[in-house]
């Protein structure tokens, strides 16, 4: 190439000459080129949930965390890609191999975090038992595919098919368990796949429980399928590989057509003679309930009548106390009048015999007076009044033959 050249400013570019040695040129710069190439860097920039995975010619590796940039050598860069970080929620964790010479170590890293793996580092990649995309309730291997483990608790659906009874009936169990991932270490040392542990250790329950129990006694005793003491097996497993189970619930069962139809038509005829006595239980109850307000209101008719009756007679009593009070008070009032009247009376009559006896006085005082008058006179005063009273009022004899005779005059 021959000419000037102008590196703008932010550029980079390498320029090589005849005996392929290289320099490199950062702008802002114009120069003249003779008998050189020149070849344009390439600027990779990571943020800051990014790193740039920078590999040398040499083999080695080295990741860069960002945020950072980094110019492409040619001379010594191979390759150089811009990658995203691995983000650690505060409910995840990943597992981290690292090779130190000869060795491998292996970490739990929890988050949350923001993972960037070294040169020498990579993440454990499980793969589990999933769901089946076509059948949810159905677990393949290999479904699951991921590096970060959940530490919450999860659960899963899966249904133990083809579970004969003790009189060969063929059922379906459907389940929902929630577990609980504890000890990572456990689980990474006991188990390579704790979900077909899981559908292994509850399949071998479930067969368990119902084999010994017939059709209508798996229907009878089906509620002890939503307790964990069921599940020994599950227990027992979930504890040596590092999870807790925390309960394990019964969603239903399903039987084969023919004896789903017939306890479809069983259930039927159940669901109907239960209607059919609740109806007439129904009836019953109104029948018996109508009884009871009917003599409930007979009850308070009487009530009301003897609550009336005894208020009328209370208004009778009052009216013939009213009645007897007046009486009372009309002859009080009659004794009080005679009363006054006879004090009035007595009172004339003392004013009355007070004024006779003072007549009287007056009359012997002045009789007395007279007779002293007449006695001062040198008069016999029995013989004036033998004289004066010869006719007596009354005449008393006090006859006797043999003593003399006496007589009193009045």
């Amino acid at each position: 190439m021959f000419g000037f050249v102008t590196v703008k400013d932010g550029q980079r570019i390498a320029v090589w000459d005849r005996k392929g040695k290289v320099e490199f040129v950062d702008g802002p710069r114009r120069m003249f080129i003779y008998d050189r190439t020149i070849q344009d860097m390439v600027h990779f920039s990571a943020g800051s949930e990014q790193y740039l995975a920078v590999e040398y010619q040499d083999g080695h590796c080295e990741n860069i965390a960002g945020p950072a940039a980094v110019w492409y050598d040619p001379v010594h860069h191979k390759q150089i890609d811009v990658k995203q970080a691995l983000a650690i929620n505060s409910h995840e964790a990943v597992v981290v191999y690292k090779r130190t010479d000869e060795t491998v170590a292996r970490r739990v890293l929890s988050g949350p975090a923001v993972y960037v793996p070294c040169e020498n580092e990579w993440l454990h990649k499980f793969s589990w038992h999933g769901a089946d995309p076509k059948d949810p309730y159905r677990k393949i291997p290999r479904a699951l595919n991921f590096s970060r483990l959940r530490t919450i608790p999860d659960q899963m659906y899966y249904d133990v098919s083809r579970v004969r009874t003790s009189d060969d009936a063929l059922v379906e169990v459907k389940l929902m368990i929630f577990f609980e991932l504890v000890e990572v270490e456990k689980m990474l040392d006991q188990t390579h796949d704790p979900i077909a542990d899981f559908i292994n250790a509850v399949s071998a329950d479930v067969i368990d429980f119902v084999s010994g129990l017939s059709f209508e006694g798996f229907k009878q005793h089906i509620e002890q399928l939503n307790k964990l003491e069921t599940f020994e097996n599950l227990n027992y497993r979930a504890q040596r590989i590092g999870y807790k189970i925390n309960k394990v619930v019964y969603r239903g069962y399903k039987a084969n057509d023919k004896l789903q139809e017939m306890h479809n038509n069983a259930i039927e005829t159940r669901t109907r003679l239960k209607l059919e006595a609740e109806t007439e239980s129904q009836a019953q109850e109104l029948a018996d309930l109508k009884l009871q307000r009917e003599a409930q209101r007979d009850l308070q008719k009487q009530e009301m009548e003897q609550k009336s009756q005894q208020h009328k007679l209370k208004l009778e009593k009052l009216a013939h106390e009213e009645t007897l009070r007046k009486l009372e008070a009309e002859q009080k009032c009659e004794l009080a009048a005679k009363q006054n009247s006879n004090e009035l009376e007595l009172r004339y009559l003392q004013a009355a015999n007070a004024e006779e006896v003072k007549h009287l006085q007056a009359t012997n005082n002045e009789k007395v007076n007279y007779l002293k008058a007449i006695e001062g006179m040198q008069v016999d005063l029995t013989r004036y009044l033998v004289a004066q009273y010869q006719n007596p009022d009354k005449l008393i004899r006090i006859a006797d033959d043999k003593s003399p005779q006496l007589h009193l005059h009045n």
